[in-house]
């Protein structure tokens, strides 16, 4: 591709690309620049007469130059401040070189950081009328037997129904707390038995109530890097999951094994109602439901398997699930290594 800056006839692409809203920035296979559009001056300080040079020689941004570099093969994409903007940038492999577009997006995350504080604070002033009516209506079940049958079974659903309320606010601030986190979570070597034996003791009570056995095939020695508070919600959502849409007698196991570069593989099995393959990636949405009528039956609020997601990428892991209807399902969370949490850590897309 010839400059878009120094030809004086310039072919339609080249014109596209210097009239482009949007920054666009390419690069040869030998690393050096070939082409840099007005929008990428607009957006980020760049040493004049770029073309020709490294990107490191003449780019401010550090994050940027690095996915530049003709040693990078995958897709890289990231937001980063300059200056009162919020820029959004996406590098991808071409010909032998690399291509990056940087698109302005800071009204979106303007808008984005309204919708987050506003979810934050009304959840907040509403779980505290919700805490007191489930409390008030707690109280007076404990009086049941000055209760006539009809009475009994209107403060029961008061009261169901408000602690419904209270997991719904709790879910829907935890959640935007992690969508206003920056950076990845803090990690640190624990050992992985412990959790899961956690996450199972929780979920024992329901699990007896339907007679569901609970297995723990995760061996006491396997050691993860990770966040101890994250790993606690994502594996008590996945365990209180396996035996919310299980049958009465069935069985919810957790086992974990090591795979390549020191990660680990921890597989979440139940053999419940099951999951449409269709279904497989929206399932992971805020308030997608796959049996809406199911899931209020159960209880549920929707955004265990949003927090989830949000919670492994916050770790540098991955999670996705394996399901057939009427063959159960098994939710598999891969962990990473030391050495290869860096990599895994990249921003989700």
């Amino acid at each position: 591709m010839r400059s878009v800056v120094a030809d004086a006839e310039k072919t339609i692409a080249e014109v596209l690309i210097e009239r482009s809203p949007n920054g666009i920035m390419v690069t040869g296979a030998n690393g050096l620049i070939r082409a840099v559009n007005p929008a990428v001056h607009s957006m980020i300080p760049v040493v004049p007469d770029a073309v020709g040079r490294y990107p490191s020689q003449v780019l401010s941004v550090e994050r940027l130059a690095d996915a530049m570099s003709p040693a990078v093969d995958e897709e890289v994409e990231f937001h980063f401040e300059s200056g009162n903007r919020t820029v959004l940038v996406k590098v991808v492999p071409m010909d032998g070189g690399r291509l990056a577009i940087l698109q302005d997006v800071t009204m979106f995350a303007q808008a984005e950081s309204h919708r987050r504080e506003f979810v934050a604070n009304v959840s907040h002033e509403l779980r505290t009328p919700a805490t007191s009516i489930a409390g008030y209506a707690e109280t007076l079940l404990d009086d049941a037997e000055t209760m006539d049958e009809f009475t009994h079974e209107m403060v029961s659903v008061i009261h169901r129904n408000a602690q419904r309320l209270i997991a719904l606010f709790d879910d829907l601030l935890h959640l935007s707390r992690i969508d206003a986190r920056e950076e990845p979570l803090d990690v640190q070597p624990m050992a992985l038995h412990s959790i899961i034996t956690e996450a199972l003791d929780k979920g024992r009570s329901p699990a007896d109530e339907k007679h569901i056995t609970l297995n723990n095939f995760v061996d006491a020695d396997l050691v993860v890097n990770s966040n101890r508070d994250a790993l606690g919600h994502i594996f008590g959502n996945l365990v209180e999951n396996a035996i919310k849409y299980s049958q009465e007698g069935g069985m919810v196991s957790v086992r974990a094994s090591a795979r390549d570069e020191g990660r680990v593989l921890v597989e979440v099995i139940d053999v419940g109602f099951g999951i449409d393959p269709s279904l497989h990636e929206r399932i992971f949405e805020r308030f997608y439901r796959v049996d809406k009528g199911r899931s209020r039956a159960q209880g549920g609020t929707g955004l265990g398997l949003a927090i989830v997601k949000r919670l492994c990428h916050a770790v540098g892991a991955s999670v996705d699930v394996k399901s057939k209807l009427g063959k159960g399902s098994v939710f598999r969370v891969l962990l990473p290594g030391a050495e290869d949490l860096a990599k895994a850590r990249r921003p989700e897309k």
